[in-house]
C-alpha cells in the first residue's frame, strides 16, 4: 500500500496566509502532517487555521529564511505558494518596475526557499520541495510577459534543482495552475465560468501527492491542474 501518511511529518507552507496557500496548509494538517504556515505577518485569530503553528518571515530576505529554516529540525516538506500577478500588457509599454517586482516576487522567492530548504535536507537525505509555477510560463499567447517570465523561472528553477539532488531521498517538482478559483481571481475576471475553474482543495490535493513519501520517483515534474 502507498505510503500518504505525514504522522509525525513537519511540513513548511510558504504563502500560508494566501487563499491556495491557506488551502494547501489545511489539507496538509488534515492529513495528520505537524504544518507551520509561513507568510510576511501572522495572520489574525479569525485567520487562523486549526493544527497550523505560524511564523511571519520575509521570503525575500535571505537572512531571515535562514534563521527561520534553521529554528528547527529539517523539515520533511516544503510547499511554495508564494506569488503574484500582473496582466497583460503591451512589450512597448513594459514597466520596468512591473517586470523586476513580477521577477522578485515569483522567482528569486523561490529560488531563495529552495536554497534554504535543501540545505537543510540535504544533510538529513531525504525531503519534498514542491513550488507553485502557472500555465502563464509555458504559453504567451494572452499572458502579461512580466508573470509569464517569472513563471517560466520557476519552471528552470525546478529543473535545474531536480538535476542536482536525482539519486538522493529529496525531490523537487511542481504544480502548474491554469487558474484558481479563488475570491481575487473572482473578482479580476467576474465574468468568467467561475464554476469550471479549479478549486483549491482538489490543487492542494497533488501537492499532497508530491510531498508523500510513496512519490519518491517522481522528481523535476511540472503537474498540471
Amino acid at each position: 500500500m502507498e505510503d500518504m501518511s505525514f504522522a509525525g511529518r513537519a511540513v513548511l507552507v510558504f504563502g500560508a496566509g494566501g487563499a491556495l496557500g491557506a488551502g494547501v496548509a489545511e489539507t496538509f494538517a488534515a492529513a495528520g502532517a505537524s504544518v507551520t504556515g509561513v507568510d510576511r505577518a501572522e495572520p489574525h485569530d479569525d485567520r487562523r487555521l486549526a493544527g497550523v503553528r505560524y511564523r511571519a518571515a520575509d521570503v525575500l530576505d535571505d537572512g531571515a529564511l535562514g534563521t527561520l529554516f534553521d529554528s528547527a529540525p529539517p523539515p520533511w516538506a516544503v510547499l511554495n505558494t508564494v506569488g503574484g500577478f500582473a496582466g497583460r500588457r503591451p512589450l512597448a509599454e513594459l514597466d520596468l518596475a512591473e517586470l523586476t517586482g513580477q521577477i522578485e516576487l515569483n522567482l528569486v522567492t523561490a529560488a531563495l526557499i529552495t536554497k534554504h530548504a535543501l540545505r537543510v535536507m540535504q544533510p538529513a537525505g531525504e525531503g519534498r520541495i514542491v513550488h507553485t509555477a502557472s500555465r502563464a510560463g509555458l504559453v504567451s499567447q494572452g499572458s502579461g510577459f512580466a508573470y509569464s517570465v517569472s513563471k517560466l523561472g520557476v519552471l528552470h528553477l525546478v529543473s535545474m534543482a531536480a538535476d542536482e539532488v536525482r539519486g538522493t531521498g529529496i525531490t523537487v517538482n511542481c504544480v502548474v495552475p491554469s487558474i484558481i478559483d479563488t475570491p481575487a481571481n473572482r473578482a479580476a475576471i467576474p465574468n468568467a465560468d467561475h464554476a469550471a475553474w479549479p478549486k483549491v482543495p482538489d490543487i492542494a490535493r497533488t501537492y499532497v501527492f508530491l510531498a508523500s513519501p510513496s512519490s519518491g520517483l517522481v522528481n523535476g515534474a511540472a503537474v498540471p491542474v
